[in-house]
């Protein structure tokens, strides 16, 4: 491949990723959690297989990591980092540390960052896990900086366990979910990503303009002269009646066939070669086999191996990065394995990890 090509397929790649990175924004402003879990799927898959990402892409790969942390940021269960102390959003207290450079506004940094510090405590207290909370806030003391002033009011916060204390409630979840999105948009009012986007805007925009255009000029014919429509209408009708008839195979009252004299002795004989093999006629899918009993011949003697997919492998590193492992059956229930189980997952990694994949 010469030097143009390879810069060609470079940037195609980059108009890909910047696609698939304002569909992950899209359906996380829209709190499309299925939607957006699909968005985050592709786009992990097409940004880890790049090896030179660029500044901006980087950036760009960095934002999605946030986003993933904030949209499960309810979900104690969900961990991205090695220790299962550290939760959703702590998680993305630390990643927002790495996007300092892309808020212009200082004001909105610092505002998101203590947003984070206090429903971080918070969400431990929503569910009930006080001891969490309160692990939650001695990691943020020595991972994160807290303020001293924040950390004594959090402190009595968690003592008292008043999930509806003043400060809870002025920097709720849903003002840091909008703080979020006020960033978002100023970020992509600055990197719009949005070539492909504008340029399937353009496709479509033309496609409805010309079926107006069509139904415009039907409009007119049909108001300029209805009965040569109607008569025009009746002639194609007509037409396709007479084709029909002519296509129809003409019946015949007696078989061409010549009928041969019946010899007892070779009835057996020729009902065997006339019946052909019921296996070779009868295929039954397996939705409709359903319920019915399986003969020898229905019973296969041996299951192949299915071999794994590309797509299947990425779907587990995705998996483990985000669960970790031995959470095979969450991993099997979020992400697509066509005819897997958990043992099958978890025999995979292992190969994996054996092979360095």
């Amino acid at each position: 491949m010469c030097e143009r090509e390879e810069e060609e397929e470079r940037v195609a790649r980059s108009w890909m990723m910047d696609f698939c990175f304002r569909s992950v924004c899209s359906s996380y402003t829209r709190s499309h959690r299925e939607r957006f879990n699909h968005n985050i799927r592709l786009y992990e898959a097409m940004v880890d297989d790049e090896c030179d990402l660029q500044e901006d892409q980087q950036m760009k790969r960095t934002i999605c990591c946030f986003l993933s942390r904030i949209m499960d940021g309810k979900n104690l269960e969900v961990h991205y980092d090695p220790s299962d102390r550290v939760t959703p959003l702590m998680s993305a207290v630390k990643v927002w540390e790495f996007l300092s450079e892309a808020v212009d506004d200082p004001a909105l940094y610092e505002n998101v960052r203590h947003l984070l510090f206090i429903q971080s405590v918070c969400v431990c207290l929503e569910k009930g896990n006080a001891q969490l909370a309160e692990d939650a806030l001695q990691w943020l003391e020595k991972e994160a900086a807290l303020p001293e002033k924040l950390q004594r009011k959090l402190s009595t916060v968690v003592t008292k366990k008043d999930i509806y204390d003043q400060l809870l409630v002025s920097f709720s979840y849903s003002r840091l979910l909008d703080r979020i999105n006020t960033f978002l948009d100023r970020f992509l009012e600055k990197h719009p990503s949005d070539f492909l986007q504008k340029s399937a805007s353009k496709v479509v925009q033309a496609r409805l303009e010309r079926a107006e255009r069509a139904e415009a000029e039907q409009d007119y014919l049909e108001s300029k002269s209805p009965s040569r429509t109607a008569e025009v209408s009746t002639n194609n009708e007509a037409n396709r009646v007479s084709e029909e008839l002519s296509l129809r195979p003409k019946k015949k009252l007696f078989s061409t066939k010549t009928l041969q004299p019946w010899k007892p002795e070779t009835a057996k004989k020729q009902l065997q070669l006339q019946l052909p093999r019921r296996t070779s006629i009868l295929k039954v899918s397996r939705r409709s086999s359903k319920g019915l009993p399986k003969t020898g011949a229905d019973i296969p003697k041996y299951k192949s191996k299915k071999k794994w997919t590309w797509e299947e492998d990425m779907n587990l590193k995705s998996g483990v990065r985000r669960y970790g492992e031995g959470k095979w059956t969450k991993i099997l229930e979020e992400f697509q394995f066509e005819g897997r189980t958990s043992v099958m997952l978890k025999d995979r990694w292992r190969t994996m990890k054996k092979l360095g994949i």
